[in-house]
């Protein structure tokens, strides 16, 4: 434990690792992979075997961004425990799962108390992404450390936008699928789902 306990540490605020640890420890089938940064997702869960479980978090994230999504792919868990491969991913289960996992931790020794009134109502019913609260994840996003304050992501665009992701491909937002958008590749015209939470910078034009 003490070993898990250093490792999330480095990415978590340091009043909830002891939470977490009993946690993810309760539960010897699930196991956490910290993964490098992707464009797509900012965490995932992963049956991988009957008995075996994962859930990941990219690790680039900034300590509330990596506790919630940690905390959300534990709840996909949880809530295959409860009621199996028959409800829906982000349905009525999983959110009052979610919903109760994540409340305990909604304190201002964890979190910052200009995040906690809109936590606390995110909790009630929570999104299949942060992103689709868009003034809660512009709020978790000013805790980044290299926050730009030319920042901008895809879920602020419009239809028609062209945007430039971080490895430099060139996109034209075409429409919205979920927590994910339709975009056009402008390099190779093939159409792609980019997560609505990915970092552009900067935005070439509007609709132009």
């Amino acid at each position: 434990m003490d070993k898990g306990r250093s490792v999330l540490l480095k990415y978590i605020p340091e009043n909830a690792v002891d939470q977490v640890l009993q946690l993810i420890y309760s539960h010897r089938e699930l196991s956490l992979k910290i993964k490098k940064s992707r464009t797509t997702k900012l965490g995932d869960y992963r049956q991988v075997s009957k008995h075996r479980h994962n859930i990941s978090v990219n690790y680039n994230l900034n300590p509330y961004q990596f506790l919630l999504t940690l905390l959300h792919e534990t709840a996909h868990f949880l809530t295959y425990k409860k009621y199996g491969k028959r409800v829906k991913p982000h349905g009525a289960e999983w959110k009052q799962v979610f919903g109760e996992l994540l409340t305990p931790y909604l304190t201002p020794d964890i979190f910052p108390k200009d995040l906690l009134p809109d936590l606390l109502q995110y909790a009630k019913n929570p999104k299949a992404s942060t992103a689709g609260d868009g003034t809660l994840y512009l709020k978790l996003s000013g805790y980044n450390v290299d926050q730009n304050k030319n920042t901008k992501y895809v879920f602020q665009l419009a239809k028609g936008d062209i945007f430039r992701l971080q490895n430099g491909q060139s996109f034209q937002l075409q429409e919205k699928r979920r927590t994910r958008y339709k975009c056009l590749n402008l390099d190779n015209k093939k159409t792609y789902l980019i997560h609505g939470n990915a970092e552009i910078f900067p935005v070439l034009t509007d609709k132009t």
